[in-house]
């Protein structure tokens, strides 16, 4: 089970460092050439380089050589070597050394690989070493520039440097011996260029970077996170200006249709008053249609003793001889509806019974009466 975890985050740390590549190329292909900075050692470096029995100090002075002091190797023991080569360092003012090679003694070369090498260019180079060059992975120090990327052509072109590990290995050993880690090791050509530069030492032979370079990264990251928070941030601060702006209007525009619907509000009740005469007056059949409908609806051997209208309600009573017809007469009516007798039927004199019926007006559409009465005489709705 640990072995499996481990392999899973070895996986998931070689994804990421894939990506990171990726992304690091994209972001680098989108920066002009002419704004990108020159991959260049320090200015302050002290460069070494060795010459027939002397080892030779030298600091690079805009594109000329301006040398600081030599060292005889023919002459004394270890000891008094490292002893010159500590005055010469301490009179330059002991700042990072670096190998500057001749250009005769590095071998460069354009070399074209398929686009998808870029993933890893620096084990794919170690393998194609032996092909390319004669020297192997093991034989030589090398060091590449990609020098364009043919998408169209599915093709990389790189730009190739390799040195003898033995002519390097020379000088490191005794600069080691001196107790001096080199930080590069160039080609003399390209150092008194202005161009970018190859550096020949292998990364795990270069002294590590110092705390300052991690803050320098942790405060380019920092102003690069704040610059995004207030890019961010900008838009949000206008629109809360905005809002801030409108929020005047917009409590006057509240206010007025506030002060619109109680108008509205208003308007409405003083209509339903003043309506409400003339809608109780319209949707109540009038006194005299009433009588008349009674008067239509009771057969001829019934007559009326008393009729009283109380609201809606209207009630009679008589002697009829068909008291068992009354009520569906009473239901057929268009003014009145839910007809029944009050009390008992009464039997009197003559083979009559004495009745007490009461019934409801119907509610009359006030719209549809309207209607009626638009349509043209003679014509039923």
């Amino acid at each position: 089970m640990t072995s499996s975890r481990r392999r899973q985050r070895k996986t998931r740390s070689a994804d990421l460092g894939r990506f990171l590549r990726w992304w690091g190329r994209e972001l680098t292909a989108l920066v002009p050439p002419g704004l990108r900075p020159p991959s260049r050692p320090s200015p302050r470096m002290l460069w070494v380089g060795m010459e027939p029995g002397a080892l030779v100090l030298w600091r690079l002075d805009g594109q000329k050589r301006s040398e600081i002091g030599r060292v005889n190797l023919a002459a004394g023991d270890a000891a008094d070597h490292k002893i010159g080569f500590d005055v010469l360092h301490g009179k330059a003012g002991a700042g990072p050394v670096g190998i500057c090679l001749p250009s005769a003694q590095v071998l460069r070369k354009e070399i074209i690989l398929p686009l998808a090498a870029a993933e890893n260019l620096t084990q794919v180079l170690g393998f194609e070493l032996g092909r390319q060059t004669p020297f192997t992975a093991d034989q030589a120090y090398y060091d590449q520039r990609l020098l364009r990327e043919d998408r169209s052509g599915n093709r990389l072109h790189v730009l190739l440097g390799v040195a003898s590990r033995t002519v390097v290995d020379e000088i490191l050993s005794r600069l080691t011996d001196w107790g001096v880690t080199p930080h590069a090791v160039v080609v003399s050509d390209e150092l008194e260029s202005a161009g970018d530069c190859l550096n020949l030492l292998p990364p795990g032979l270069r002294p590590k970077p110092g705390r300052a370079g991690y803050w320098l990264y942790a405060a380019m990251a920092g102003v690069t996170l704040a610059l995004f928070v207030v890019l961010l941030a900008i838009p949000l601060w206008k629109k809360r200006e905005a809002v801030i702006a409108l929020q005047p209007i917009l409590s006057l525009a509240q206010q007025q249709a506030d002060a619109v619907d109680a108008l509205k509000r208003e308007q409405e009740r003083l209509l339903a008053e003043y309506n409400f005469p003339i809608g109780h007056k319209l949707a109540t059949p009038a006194k005299v249609a009433l009588l008349d409908e009674v008067t239509r609806i009771l057969p001829d051997n019934t007559w009326l003793q008393e009729l009283d209208i109380h609201g809606v309600e209207i009630s009679m009573q008589g002697n009829t001889s068909s008291s068992a017809k009354l009520i569906g007469l009473f239901e057929q009516s268009a003014l009145l509806e839910n007809a029944n007798f009050k009390s008992p039927l009464v039997k009197v004199q003559g083979g009559e019974e004495r009745f007490q019926l009461a019934a409801v007006m119907k509610v009359i559409d006030p719209a549809k009466v309207a209607g009626q009465a638009g349509q043209p005489p003679g014509k039923k709705p």
